[in-house]
């Protein structure tokens, strides 16, 4: 008679029923004792693998116990044995007895779930901090030993039809040292050793078009104008001219105590004539061209993946109300799929020309013209770059300017 078979049959009842899916002992054979047994009722119905799904598909997934004490590790072969409803005939009769005693108890065991010792959380316990609403949620991620076995289970499944099947792939799987030199100090030997043989799979390769198209859904499109324009016979000439005309004419406008009815209502001018217009235009035309080129590639990016973009119809955000001086809560309702709607209305409407109208078209032209004035502009053959001055006045200006062009040139807003 084994020793196994002196044990009285309420110690493996109580052994069965402290037994767990999630052992903290996984993380570190030197914490203290605690876990969690799952019920049916925490199945979910999932296209993944996981404790949780696996008993969607009514897979039982075997517990183990949570600390290595007194004979619990002998005990639990033979509960290994009754929940696996494993082959009993080399144990001897009064260990069969005790199996088939506890398979009735294993039938009930997961009606209801079960934890143990998880009031207050090791220190030892890898935790990791996910934001929520003002505070953080703290999450330990645990293995499950018996999803583990099971998976191995398939794994050496494959592996034998492979040999003759060759349209099954492979399976690779690495060595994690857990449980130092006694595993059983963390749970049932043949369930850990399954624990150390994960499944290894080499890290997936970066796909850059979908993640620039989602950078370009959550972002918007980061547009670029040229600082060193090209050798055109036009365009430079136009730049340097226009530039030391704006930038004088406005400086004017600025001291001049005539034109201040006009400044105090928005209005910023300069005088101007046929060659000063030709080369204004020269100029924004030619940075037109290369930002709507822009936003016609996002586009593109956009549509590529269209299909694995998220579906977010609106959102609510917080913003600063002048009027009553303090933080109001703002809805915001997506204008087109390939934007998310928290992005700025003009680069919304530079992706997507469907939203072009009088309302992008102003947003767009100041939002444009704000980028123009605070950069400046390397031309050939002068050593000092062009530069805006009175960015604050500029800007108005230059905006009225754009926006005339997106009127009178059809074909820069399509």
């Amino acid at each position: 008679m084994s020793d196994a078979s002196t044990i009285p049959i309420d110690q493996y009842r109580q052994t069965l029923a402290e037994s767990v899916h999630f052992s903290n002992k996984t993380i570190n054979s030197n914490i203290e004792k605690g876990g969690i047994r799952l019920a049916k009722s925490q199945a979910l119905d999932l296209p993944y693998i996981s404790a949780r799904t696996l008993l969607a598909d009514d897979i039982t997934i075997p517990t183990d116990y949570q600390a290595n004490a007194g004979k619990i590790p002998t005990m639990f072969k033979i509960i290994k044995a009754a929940m696996l409803d494993e082959n009993l005939d080399e144990f001897e009769d009064d260990l069969k007895n005790i199996a088939n005693i506890l398979k009735q108890d294993i039938v009930t065991i997961f009606d209801n779930p079960y934890q143990s010792k998880l009031k207050h959380i090791n220190i030892r316990m890898r935790q990791l901090l996910l934001p929520k609403e003002e505070s953080y949620l703290s999450i330990s991620p645990i293995s499950a030993v018996g999803v583990n076995y099971w998976l191995t289970s398939e794994i050496e499944r494959i592996k034998e039809v492979r040999q003759s099947d060759d349209k099954f792939h492979n399976i690779t799987t690495a060595v994690f040292g857990i449980g130092g030199s006694n595993i059983q100090n963390v749970g049932s030997p043949i369930f850990i050793r399954t624990l150390q043989r994960p499944i290894y799979l080499t890290a997936p390769t970066a796909n850059d078009t979908i993640r620039q198209a989602f950078s370009l859904y959550y972002k918007g499109l980061d547009y670029y104008i040229p600082n060193k324009l090209p050798k055109d016979k036009l365009v430079q000439p136009a730049l340097l001219a226009w530039a030391d005309l704006v930038n004088q004419g406005i400086a004017t406008t600025e001291q001049d105590l005539n034109n201040q009815d006009w400044k105090n209502k928005g209005i910023e001018a300069t005088s101007t004539n046929m060659d000063s217009r030709e080369a204004e235009q020269q100029f924004l035309t030619h940075i037109l061209r290369i930002v709507l080129a822009q936003g016609r590639e996002a586009k593109n990016s956009l549509e590529q993946v269209a299909d694995r973009l998220p579906n977010i119809t609106k959102i609510s955000d917080e913003t600063y109300d002048e009027n009553p001086g303090e933080m109001v809560s703002k809805e915001r309702v997506a204008l087109t799929p390939l934007q998310h709607p928290s992005v700025d209305l003009a680069i919304q409407g530079l992706i997507d020309p469907k939203l072009r109208d009088e309302g992008w078209m102003t947003a767009f032209a100041e939002h444009l013209a704000k980028n123009i004035v605070r950069q400046s502009y390397e031309v050939e053959g002068q050593s000092n770059p062009v530069t805006f001055v009175l960015e604050d006045s500029t800007i108005p200006f230059l905006a009225r300017r754009i926006r005339g062009l997106l009127y009178s040139h059809k074909e820069l807003a399509s």
